[in-house]
């Protein structure tokens, strides 16, 4: 068990989601409506009817609704989780191979290395001069400015998963509420 305020994403092994009250039950008696509440923003509702139609056919019509809102906010976190920590991965790689290729003295003839300093120049311009880039040797430098952007964004992407995890945190309530209704016709 974590010590985080937030319970566990839906994909792990141990989250267990609300069940809804009557599942697999059938309402007691024909014409019943069951609505319930309970606590932490999951609803449920089943309506079971039985009647007889004009050609003298009996029917019988059975819908269960079940929603909880704790599970789709976890989803909601979740995909934040996912796709914040996905586009940094791609940023990542990207500046990590232009440091590389920096410090390495790359040919910037080369059409793959114009592409990737072209691309890359666009999210390390902004931290460009808040140190000097160290030359080595006669064709390599070490950008201590991607290095920076490198943590920026790092920082930045842990933010807002953070930030998710706050506003999509469970909602929780210390209260169930079950409303039954049954209608008979003699």
């Amino acid at each position: 068990m974590s010590n985080q305020p937030y319970p566990y994403d839906p994909q792990k092994q141990n989250y267990q989601p609300a069940q809804p009250p009557y599942e697999g039950q059938v309402a007691p008696d024909a014409n019943t409506v069951r609505d319930a509440s309970m606590g932490g923003g999951a609803y449920a509702q089943s309506r079971h009817e039985s009647y007889v139609d004009p050609a003298g056919n009996h029917v019988e019509s059975q819908e269960e609704v079940f929603e909880d809102k704790n599970q789709s906010r976890a989803n909601t976190r979740y995909w934040i989780t996912t796709i914040t920590y996905f586009i940094l991965a791609v940023l990542e790689v990207i500046l990590f191979l232009r440091l590389l290729f920096r410090l390495l003295g790359a040919n910037t003839d080369n059409g793959f290395i114009t592409f990737l300093y072209s691309l890359s120049h666009i999210f390390v311009g902004p931290f460009n001069g808040i140190f000097n880039d160290q030359a080595l040797g006669r064709a390599g430098v070490f950008e201590v400015s991607t290095i920076i952007a490198m943590l920026v964004y790092a920082l930045i992407a842990w933010g807002i998963v953070s930030l998710g995890r706050v506003v999509f945190a469970p909602q929780v309530s210390g209260h169930q509420r079950v409303v039954t209704t049954r209608r008979n016709r003699y």
